[in-house]
């Protein structure tokens, strides 16, 4: 017998054990390899509410004067206003990033329904958390009973939940989380950039196939939806998309989700956005 056949012997045996360790924690290292190849992204803006106008103050009325009256006043010579400076038109920052808290569609890693299809849902809470002021995320059982609830108010409201319209989370962001400036947009590298300038969240419809998004399961779900938060100086696209763990701050090439975009995961769907404005 050859005296190395137990060496290699042992060296196979080895490989196998480490490809199997390998294989049955690929998530893991899928995981771990997309996170430490992630740019620095732009610090996160927290929403501030605006500030109220302060009241207008009347002065008192003065009382009438007993004394005689003098000489009035020389009317002096009015002052020319002054031509104003024309100021340039607004233009989108470099780069920006709302600080909006990631929430799972799954927040239990259940992904049966209602929760497969509860990205509409967890595009709007996660929304809603932002002009909250929330920082941080949710557990896991908060986060499961927050999209109940809107499932149970969207079965009563429309007769379902699953796979909702534009028009269907225009009106749950309206009726049921109380954000009266909400708009259906058509969407565009410029529109969706000068909404966020403003500081306004965008969800968009996408045809989740189209999207390729690695950690999506069967390549992805046919209709799909997510937050845009921000963009990178590189044109990326930083979004929070409840369809993955990896989803919070994730970063899509600017083409690709723009041609993603389609009301109910259509291929020739409507390309529009929600953009739900400050209350």
């Amino acid at each position: 017998m050859n005296k190395r056949a137990p060496i290699y012997i042992s060296v196979a045996v080895l490989a196998i054990i480490v490809a199997g360790i390998a294989y049955s924690q690929r998530s893991t290292l899928r995981d771990f390899a997309y996170n430490i190849s992630k740019p620095t992204l732009p610090e996160a803006i927290v929403y501030t509410p605006p500030t109220t106008t302060p009241p207008v103050v009347t002065a008192p009325t003065p009382t009438p004067s007993t004394k005689p009256a003098t000489k009035p006043a020389p009317t002096p010579t009015p002052v020319p206003t002054p031509t104003p400076t024309p100021v340039p038109a607004p233009t989108s920052p470099a780069q920006i990033n709302l600080a909006i808290p990631f929430m799972l569609q799954a927040p239990k890693q259940d992904w049966s329904e209602p929760f497969e299809d509860a990205c509409e849902e967890a595009s709007l809470l996660m929304v809603d958390a932002y002009y909250d002021g929330r920082r941080t995320g949710w557990g896991s059982d908060e986060a499961t009973r927050l999209i109940l609830d809107v499932v149970a108010y969207e079965d009563t409201t429309y007769g379902y939940n699953k796979d909702t319209t534009s028009a269907d989370v225009m009106n749950t962001a309206k009726n049921y989380f109380n954000h009266p400036n909400v708009e259906i947009l058509e969407a565009t590298e410029a529109s969706i950039k000068a909404a966020l300038a403003n500081g306004n969240p965008v969800i968009v419809p996408a045809a989740g196939k189209m999207l390729l998004n690695p950690n999506f399961k069967n390549g992805g779900p046919i209709y799909h939806m997510l937050v845009i938060k921000g963009y990178t100086k590189d044109g990326q696209w930083i979004t929070n998309d409840p369809g993955t763990r990896n989803g919070p701050d994730y970063l899509y090439p600017k083409q690709r989700l723009l041609d993603a975009i389609h009301e109910l995961g259509l291929t020739n769907g409507r390309k529009v956005m929600i953009v739900i404005k400050a209350p």
